[in-house]
C-alpha cells in the first residue's frame, strides 16, 4: 500500500472517515499485490494458482475481470491494516473452491437444486478440497514452512465455503459459530472484506435484487456487532484506534449504506420526487413515537400511519433469506396495496409502486445500518439465528 500525504489534522479525519472504494483496473490490482508474492512464499504460490482458475471464469455482472474480486477482497484487508499471511492467503481463495464446483456443475449441466445434484456437487467440492490440503502441505514440506499455515489457511477457506446444501444464512452461521476464535476471526475479516468488495458493485444487481444483497450484509453486520458486544461488552469501539475488526465493520457498514442511498436515488428517478419527504417523515416518525428502531422486525397490522410501512422491513428480507418465498410476496403484495390506497391520487403505475416499495426499504434499513454504526448498544432483535446471541437491549 502506498502511504498517502496528510495535509492537516482536518484530512487526517477525512482519510479515517471516508467510502473505501473499489478499484477496476486489474493491472493495477496486480501491481498491488507484486510487495505480498514477494514477501509472503505461501501467498506467492497460491496466487498463479488463483489466477489461473480466474481465467476460466466469465466476467462479472459489471463487466469487470472476475480475478479482480479475490484482488480487492485482499485490497480491503490490507486497507484495514491486515498484514497476517494466513489471511491474506485466506482471501486470495475465498473462492477458490465454489468456483471450481460451479464450473464442474455447468460443464457436467448438473441440477443443483436436486438432491442428487447436490449430493454429486458436494463430493466434488470435498475432492478439490482434499487436491488443493494435499498441494498445499507438499510445498509445505518442500519449503519447510510449517504445515499449521497451511492448516489454518485450508481451515478458514472450508469456513467461508458455502455449501451447495446450504442456504446462505445457515453458511454465515456457521462462521459465527466455530469453535476456533482464531480461525472463525479469519473468516469473519475476510468475509467483511468479501461483502465490502460485493456491495461497491451494487448497480450491476437488478432493481429487484438490490435490496437484497444490501441486506445479506446488514444480517453479516448485525452478526459482527452481536459478535463484538459479546466479546468487547461496554467497551466495544473504545479504543481511538481502531483494530482491523472494528474499522472493517465500520467501513462495510458505510458501503451498505451508500449502496441504500444509492437505491433511494435510482427509486426517486422514477418521478417520485413529491412523495419522497412525506415517507422519510413517517420514518422519523416511526423511530422516535415507537421507538421502532428498535422494533424493525415487528408488525403491528392495525396500524394505517405510512410509518407501517417500516415495520416488519427486517422480516420481511429474512424470509427471503430463510427461502420462505410465499411470505415475502405477500408482505410486498400486502405493501403494494397499502401504497396504491395510500397514494390513489397521484396514479401511480405498477413500476412506480414497486420502486416507492423498494425506496422505503432501502430508506428504512439505511437507517438501521446508522444505528449499528454509532449506537454502541444497537443490533437488531428477532432474526431466527440471533437465539445464538444474547437477545436484549443493553441498558
Amino acid at each position: 500500500m502506498i502511504p498517502r500525504k496528510v495535509y492537516s489534522p482536518e484530512h487526517k479525519a477525512y482519510i479515517n472517515s471516508e467510502f473505501w472504494k473499489r478499484v477496476t483496473d486489474i493491472q493495477q490490482l496486480e501491481h498491488l499485490m507484486e510487495p505480498l508474492r514477494k514477501k509472503h512464499i505461501l501467498f506467492s504460490y497460491l496466487y498463479p494458482k488463483t489466477k489461473a482458475l480466474y481465467n476460466r471464469i466469465p466476467l462479472r455482472k459489471n463487466g469487470e475481470n472476475s480475478f479482480g474480486h479475490p484482488l480487492n477482497t485482499i485490497l480491503n484487508l490490507l486497507r484495514a491494516g491486515i498484514k497476517d499471511e494466513i489471511v491474506l492467503c485466506s482471501a486470495l481463495i475465498h473462492d477458490y473452491v465454489e468456483e471450481q464446483v460451479d464450473i464442474y456443475r455447468d460443464a457436467h449441466q448438473i441440477n443443483d437444486k436436486k438432491n442428487e445434484g447436490i449430493r454429486i456437487l458436494d463430493e466434488q467440492e470435498k475432492e478439490i478440497f482434499l487436491e488443493l490440503e494435499k498441494e498445499l502441505n507438499t510445498f509445505c514440506i518442500i519449503k519447510k514452512i510449517d504445515l499449521k499455515n497451511a492448516e489454518k489457511i485450508i481451515a478458514t477457506t472450508r469456513l467461508l465455503t458455502r455449501h451447495k446444501r446450504d442456504f446462505y444464512y445457515r453458511s454465515i452461521i456457521t462462521i459465527f459459530t466455530h469453535h476456533n476464535t482464531e480461525i472463525k476471526e479469519n473468516a469473519i475479516l475476510v468475509k467483511l472484506a468479501d461483502r465490502l468488495h460485493n456491495i461497491l458493485t451494487i448497480g450491476s444487481f437488478n432493481k429487484g435484487e438490490r435490496n437484497y444483497q444490501c441486506f445479506k450484509n446488514m444480517f453479516i453486520l448485525n452478526s459482527v456487532k452481536r459478535y463484538l458486544k459479546n466479546k468487547h461488552g461496554k467497551m466495544i469501539f473504545a479504543d481511538k484506534t481502531l483494530n482491523p475488526l472494528d474499522k472493517l465493520f465500520k467501513k462495510c457498514a458505510k458501503a451498505t449504506y451508500n449502496a441504500f442511498i444509492e437505491i433511494c436515488y435510482l427509486s426517486t428517478a422514477k418521478g417520485l420526487q413529491e412523495i419522497t419527504p412525506v415517507i422519510q417523515l413517517a420514518l422519523k416518525k416511526f423511530a422516535l413515537e415507537t421507538e421502532g428502531m428498535w422494533e424493525v422486525t415487528k408488525l403491528n397490522k392495525k396500524e394505517k400511519h405510512l410509518m407501517c410501512l417500516f415495520q416488519g422491513v427486517i422480516r420481511k428480507y429474512d424470509y427471503k433469506l430463510h427461502h420462505e418465498l410465499s411470505k415475502f410476496e405477500k408482505r410486498t403484495k400486502n405493501e403494494i396495496d397499502y401504497c396504491k390506497k395510500y397514494f390513489v391520487e397521484y396514479n401511480f403505475n405498477e413500476e412506480q409502486i414497486n420502486a416507492i416499495i423498494d425506496y422505503k426499504d432501502a430508506f428504512g434499513m439505511k437507517e438501521v445500518i446508522a444505528y449499528m454504526l454509532y449506537d454502541k448498544d444497537y443490533s437488531i432483535e428477532g432474526f431466527e439465528y440471533s437465539g445464538l446471541f444474547r437477545k436484549h437491549k443493553n441498558p
